[in-house]
Formats: C-alpha cells, sequence, structure tokens
C-alpha cells in the first residue's frame, strides 16, 4: 500500500535526521576565553580562521561580537 511505504520512508528519514543531529551535537565542547575578546579574536585563535566567528555568536547568543565574556562557551571540537 502506498500509505505504509510513505510512512515508512518518513520514518526512515527521520531516525537519519535525529542520528545526523546527535552526531554533531557530540562534537561540541566547552572553552572558556582567558579574556574578553572580540569572536573575530577567539575564532582565528582558537580554529585559525576568523571566519568561524559567526559560528560562536549563534552557539553561545553572544549580544555584542565585540564583547564576548568570559563564561564558557560551546564551540565544535574542530
Amino acid at each position: 500500500d502506498a500509505l505504509f511505504l510513505a510512512l515508512r520512508r518518513v520514518k526512515a528519514d527521520l531516525n537519519a535526521d535525529i542520528n545526523t543531529r546527535l552526531e554533531q551535537s557530540a562534537r561540541i565542547i566547552q572553552r572558556t576565553p582567558d579574556e574578553v575578546l572580540p569572536a573575530l579574536v577567539l575564532a582565528a585563535t582558537w580554529f585559525d580562521n576568523a571566519a568561524r566567528d559567526a559560528d560562536i555568536i549563534r552557539r553561545n547568543a553572544i549580544t555584542h561580537p565585540g564583547f564576548v565574556p568570559v563564561i564558557p562557551l560551546k564551540v565544535p571540537v574542530q
């Protein structure tokens, strides 16, 4: 029956999506900056890539990217 096959496909896709999201969240660590710094400087220091400042800002709901507070921040492992 077509409905059964469609529901089975939705279930498989949902399980695959959940597994992908769990794998991504497992690669998150917490790092604490030594001092108040711009997100751009943290990204350049931690990842050797200043363009990843948006990732730090987004994951941690930083209100002003020029002043990242000295608190534990969620960042990707790589």
